[in-house]
Protein backbone atom coordinates (compact mmCIF):
# COMPACT_ATOMS: atom_id res chain seq x y z
CA UNK A 1 0.00 0.00 0.00
CA UNK A 2 1.06 3.71 -0.35
CA UNK A 3 1.41 5.53 3.05
CA UNK A 4 1.12 8.98 3.47
CA UNK A 5 3.24 11.46 2.04
CA UNK A 6 5.71 14.28 3.72
CA UNK A 7 6.80 17.56 2.81
CA UNK A 8 9.98 18.62 3.73
CA UNK A 9 11.29 22.07 2.03
CA UNK A 10 10.93 21.62 -1.40
CA UNK A 11 11.16 18.16 -1.27
CA UNK A 12 8.14 15.20 -1.16
CA UNK A 13 8.45 12.05 0.84
CA UNK A 14 6.06 9.39 0.13
CA UNK A 15 6.13 6.18 1.87
CA UNK A 16 5.49 2.72 0.25
CA UNK A 17 4.99 -0.30 1.99
CA UNK A 18 6.47 -3.54 1.42
CA UNK A 19 4.45 -5.28 3.82
CA UNK A 20 5.13 -6.16 7.32
CA UNK A 21 7.54 -8.37 9.15
CA UNK A 22 6.81 -10.72 12.17
CA UNK A 23 9.42 -10.54 14.70
CA UNK A 24 9.83 -11.42 18.05
CA UNK A 25 10.46 -9.87 21.62
CA UNK A 26 13.20 -13.23 22.10
CA UNK A 27 15.38 -10.82 20.32
CA UNK A 28 15.69 -7.71 22.34
CA UNK A 29 18.58 -7.35 24.71
CA UNK A 30 18.86 -5.18 27.94
CA UNK A 31 14.93 -5.32 28.82
CA UNK A 32 12.63 -7.17 30.82
CA UNK A 33 9.63 -9.38 28.67
CA UNK A 34 7.40 -7.43 30.75
CA UNK A 35 8.41 -4.19 29.97
CA UNK A 36 9.13 -4.90 26.15
CA UNK A 37 5.53 -6.18 25.90
CA UNK A 38 4.40 -2.99 27.79
CA UNK A 39 5.59 -0.92 25.58
CA UNK A 40 4.88 -2.63 21.81
CA UNK A 41 1.64 -2.48 23.63
CA UNK A 42 0.82 -6.11 23.82
CA UNK A 43 2.31 -9.51 21.80
CA UNK A 44 1.19 -12.77 21.09
CA UNK A 45 3.09 -14.69 23.02
CA UNK A 46 6.21 -12.37 22.15
CA UNK A 47 5.51 -12.35 18.74
CA UNK A 48 4.44 -8.64 16.95
CA UNK A 49 3.83 -7.97 13.43
CA UNK A 50 6.63 -4.58 12.58
CA UNK A 51 6.40 -2.69 9.18
CA UNK A 52 8.78 -2.73 6.30
CA UNK A 53 9.04 0.32 4.83
CA UNK A 54 10.63 2.21 2.13
CA UNK A 55 10.36 5.71 0.58
CA UNK A 56 10.26 7.76 -2.87
CA UNK A 57 11.94 11.13 -3.38
CA UNK A 58 11.58 12.63 -6.77
CA UNK A 59 14.00 15.20 -7.24
CA UNK A 60 15.86 16.56 -9.89
CA UNK A 61 14.32 14.66 -12.53
CA UNK A 62 15.30 11.11 -10.38
CA UNK A 63 13.34 9.18 -8.77
CA UNK A 64 15.45 8.26 -5.78
CA UNK A 65 13.79 5.20 -3.22
CA UNK A 66 15.34 4.29 -0.03
CA UNK A 67 16.25 0.41 0.23
CA UNK A 68 14.22 -2.31 -1.87
CA UNK A 69 12.51 -4.49 0.42
CA UNK A 70 12.49 -8.10 1.28
CA UNK A 71 11.01 -9.54 -1.80
CA UNK A 72 9.63 -13.07 -1.85
CA UNK A 73 12.60 -14.59 0.56
CA UNK A 74 11.67 -13.99 4.03
CA UNK A 75 7.88 -13.89 4.79
CA UNK A 76 4.61 -14.24 3.02
CA UNK A 77 3.85 -10.73 4.69
CA UNK A 78 6.56 -8.87 2.66
CA UNK A 79 7.43 -8.69 -0.91
CA UNK A 80 4.97 -5.61 -1.78
CA UNK A 81 7.12 -3.26 -2.85
CA UNK A 82 7.09 -3.64 -6.82
CA UNK A 83 2.97 -3.87 -6.79
CA UNK A 84 2.74 -1.05 -4.22
CA UNK A 85 4.82 1.22 -6.03
CA UNK A 86 2.84 0.56 -9.54
CA UNK A 87 -0.98 0.67 -7.06
CA UNK A 88 1.21 4.38 -6.47
CA UNK A 89 1.66 5.14 -9.97
CA UNK A 90 5.52 4.17 -10.50
CA UNK A 91 6.87 1.73 -12.75
CA UNK A 92 9.81 0.06 -10.71
CA UNK A 93 11.62 0.70 -14.78
CA UNK A 94 11.50 4.42 -13.71
CA UNK A 95 13.62 3.90 -10.43
CA UNK A 96 16.32 5.68 -11.04
CA UNK A 97 18.62 5.07 -7.93
CA UNK A 98 17.96 2.87 -4.91
CA UNK A 99 19.72 4.39 -1.96
CA UNK A 100 20.93 1.87 0.65
CA UNK A 101 20.88 1.84 4.66
CA UNK A 102 22.27 -1.25 4.39
CA UNK A 103 22.35 -4.50 2.44
CA UNK A 104 20.02 -6.82 5.41
CA UNK A 105 17.76 -9.19 3.84
CA UNK A 106 14.67 -7.29 3.88
CA UNK A 107 16.05 -3.90 2.92
CA UNK A 108 17.91 -5.60 0.24
CA UNK A 109 16.60 -8.81 -1.11
CA UNK A 110 13.77 -7.14 -3.15
CA UNK A 111 16.38 -5.64 -5.37
CA UNK A 112 15.69 -9.14 -7.51
CA UNK A 113 13.04 -11.26 -8.61
CA UNK A 114 12.81 -15.16 -7.82
CA UNK A 115 15.21 -15.87 -10.99
CA UNK A 116 18.07 -13.43 -10.07
CA UNK A 117 16.65 -10.68 -12.97
CA UNK A 118 16.18 -7.33 -11.67
CA UNK A 119 12.97 -5.65 -10.06
CA UNK A 120 14.75 -2.34 -11.01
CA UNK A 121 16.31 -2.38 -14.39
CA UNK A 122 17.41 0.99 -14.58
CA UNK A 123 18.33 1.66 -11.52
CA UNK A 124 22.12 3.06 -9.75
CA UNK A 125 22.77 1.93 -6.71
CA UNK A 126 23.74 3.88 -4.33
CA UNK A 127 25.69 2.22 -0.83
CA UNK A 128 28.64 3.41 1.63
CA UNK A 129 31.66 2.02 1.10
CA UNK A 130 31.90 0.27 4.14
CA UNK A 131 28.94 -1.57 3.58
CA UNK A 132 29.78 -2.67 0.54
CA UNK A 133 33.20 -3.70 1.24
CA UNK A 134 31.85 -6.01 4.08
CA UNK A 135 29.09 -7.86 2.89
CA UNK A 136 30.92 -8.08 -1.02
CA UNK A 137 34.30 -9.57 0.26
CA UNK A 138 35.09 -13.18 0.50
CA UNK A 139 34.11 -14.17 3.97
CA UNK A 140 36.67 -15.17 6.25
CA UNK A 141 36.76 -18.93 8.23
CA UNK A 142 36.32 -17.53 11.38
CA UNK A 143 33.21 -15.50 9.83
CA UNK A 144 29.66 -16.92 11.51
CA UNK A 145 27.27 -18.79 9.50
CA UNK A 146 24.89 -15.44 9.66
CA UNK A 147 27.66 -13.18 7.74
CA UNK A 148 28.57 -16.23 5.28
CA UNK A 149 24.92 -16.21 4.10
CA UNK A 150 23.94 -12.86 3.93
CA UNK A 151 27.49 -12.80 1.95
CA UNK A 152 26.15 -15.18 -0.37
CA UNK A 153 22.78 -13.17 -0.62
CA UNK A 154 24.17 -9.80 -1.42
CA UNK A 155 26.10 -11.68 -4.46
CA UNK A 156 22.51 -12.54 -5.76
CA UNK A 157 21.07 -9.08 -4.72
CA UNK A 158 24.13 -7.32 -5.98
CA UNK A 159 24.68 -9.41 -9.47
CA UNK A 160 22.55 -7.43 -11.84
CA UNK A 161 23.75 -4.05 -10.80
CA UNK A 162 27.38 -4.83 -11.08
CA UNK A 163 28.22 -1.91 -13.30
CA UNK A 164 25.66 0.81 -11.34
CA UNK A 165 26.75 0.46 -7.81
CA UNK A 166 28.10 4.01 -6.42
CA UNK A 167 30.33 3.40 -3.53
CA UNK A 168 29.85 6.88 -0.98
CA UNK A 169 32.29 7.82 1.31
CA UNK A 170 31.90 9.79 4.41
CA UNK A 171 31.02 13.47 3.85
CA UNK A 172 31.00 12.48 -0.03
CA UNK A 173 27.49 14.38 -1.24
CA UNK A 174 25.56 12.54 -4.06
CA UNK A 175 22.12 13.12 -5.29
CA UNK A 176 21.70 15.69 -2.61
CA UNK A 177 21.99 12.89 0.43
CA UNK A 178 25.30 12.77 2.65
CA UNK A 179 25.99 9.85 4.25
CA UNK A 180 26.11 9.36 7.87
CA UNK A 181 27.67 6.44 9.54
CA UNK A 182 25.94 4.88 11.84
CA UNK A 183 27.48 1.78 12.33
CA UNK A 184 27.00 -1.47 14.48
CA UNK A 185 23.89 -2.63 13.23
CA UNK A 186 26.37 -3.50 10.24
CA UNK A 187 29.25 -2.29 9.33
CA UNK A 188 28.38 0.15 7.18
CA UNK A 189 24.69 0.68 8.30
CA UNK A 190 23.94 4.46 6.86
CA UNK A 191 21.79 7.33 7.36
CA UNK A 192 21.36 9.61 4.56
CA UNK A 193 20.80 12.90 5.38
CA UNK A 194 18.85 15.26 2.67
CA UNK A 195 19.17 18.84 3.18
CA UNK A 196 16.24 20.79 1.45
CA UNK A 197 15.25 24.71 1.95
CA UNK A 198 13.34 24.82 4.81
CA UNK A 199 14.14 22.00 6.43
CA UNK A 200 16.24 18.62 6.01
CA UNK A 201 15.19 15.02 6.05
CA UNK A 202 17.21 11.76 7.39
CA UNK A 203 16.32 8.03 6.24
CA UNK A 204 17.95 6.51 8.86
CA UNK A 205 17.36 2.55 8.54
CA UNK A 206 17.61 0.24 11.23
CA UNK A 207 19.11 3.32 13.93
CA UNK A 208 15.46 2.04 15.78
CA UNK A 209 14.56 -1.22 14.60
CA UNK A 210 11.12 -1.83 17.27
CA UNK A 211 10.38 1.90 17.36
CA UNK A 212 7.94 1.77 20.41
CA UNK A 213 10.83 0.34 22.10
CA UNK A 214 14.48 1.50 20.92
CA UNK A 215 13.46 5.61 20.48
CA UNK A 216 12.49 6.01 24.84
CA UNK A 217 14.88 3.07 25.47
CA UNK A 218 17.63 3.32 23.22
CA UNK A 219 20.19 1.29 25.08
CA UNK A 220 17.87 -1.78 24.32
CA UNK A 221 19.74 -3.41 22.05
CA UNK A 222 18.52 -6.56 19.26
CA UNK A 223 19.97 -10.04 18.93
CA UNK A 224 20.43 -8.63 14.88
CA UNK A 225 22.53 -5.59 16.00
CA UNK A 226 26.18 -7.33 14.48
CA UNK A 227 28.36 -4.92 17.32
CA UNK A 228 25.31 -4.33 19.91
CA UNK A 229 27.37 -1.38 21.97
CA UNK A 230 28.03 -0.11 18.99
CA UNK A 231 24.70 0.27 17.46
CA UNK A 232 23.95 1.53 21.02
CA UNK A 233 26.00 4.68 20.43
CA UNK A 234 25.18 4.92 16.99
CA UNK A 235 21.37 4.98 17.90
CA UNK A 236 22.01 7.64 20.98
CA UNK A 237 24.02 9.82 18.72
CA UNK A 238 21.50 10.30 15.67
CA UNK A 239 18.42 10.37 17.91
CA UNK A 240 20.57 13.09 19.21
CA UNK A 241 21.17 14.17 16.29
CA UNK A 242 17.84 14.62 14.92
CA UNK A 243 16.00 16.08 18.24
CA UNK A 244 19.14 18.63 17.63
CA UNK A 245 18.48 19.78 14.48
CA UNK A 246 14.93 19.02 14.38
CA UNK A 247 15.14 17.03 10.79
CA UNK A 248 12.30 15.12 10.06
CA UNK A 249 13.43 11.16 9.88
CA UNK A 250 12.02 8.21 8.23
CA UNK A 251 12.45 4.77 9.27
CA UNK A 252 12.60 1.45 7.92
CA UNK A 253 10.31 -0.32 10.76
CA UNK A 254 9.07 3.27 12.58
CA UNK A 255 4.83 2.59 12.87
CA UNK A 256 2.79 4.36 10.25
CA UNK A 257 3.05 6.34 8.64
CA UNK A 258 6.68 5.31 8.60
CA UNK A 259 8.17 9.35 9.72
CA UNK A 260 8.01 12.28 11.45
CA UNK A 261 10.43 14.01 14.14
CA UNK A 262 12.36 12.93 17.03
CA UNK A 263 11.96 14.90 20.37
CA UNK A 264 13.70 15.05 23.59
CA UNK A 265 11.81 13.65 26.51
CA UNK A 266 13.84 14.13 29.52
CA UNK A 267 16.91 12.57 29.36
CA UNK A 268 15.49 10.11 26.21
CA UNK A 269 13.90 10.75 23.09
CA UNK A 270 9.81 10.09 22.03
CA UNK A 271 8.60 9.82 18.22
CA UNK A 272 6.18 12.55 16.52
CA UNK A 273 4.32 11.45 14.05
CA UNK A 274 4.28 13.29 10.95
CA UNK A 275 1.54 15.77 11.08
CA UNK A 276 0.75 15.86 14.36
Amino acid sequence: MALPSMRVGDVEVQGISDGILKTSLDLVIGMERAVADKLVGGTDNGSLYIPVNNFLIRRGGNMIMIDAGAGNTMQPTLGKLPDNLRSAGVEPGAVTHIVMTHLHPDHANGLVDDAGLPHYPNAEIVVHQTEADFWMRPHGANDPDRIKGNRARTAINLKPYLERIRRVRDGEEYLGFTPVLAPGHTPGHTCWLLAAPGGGFMAFGDVVHLSAIQISHPDAALAYDLDKEQAIQSRKRILDMAASERFAIAGAHVNAPGFGYVVRKGSTFSFEPAGN
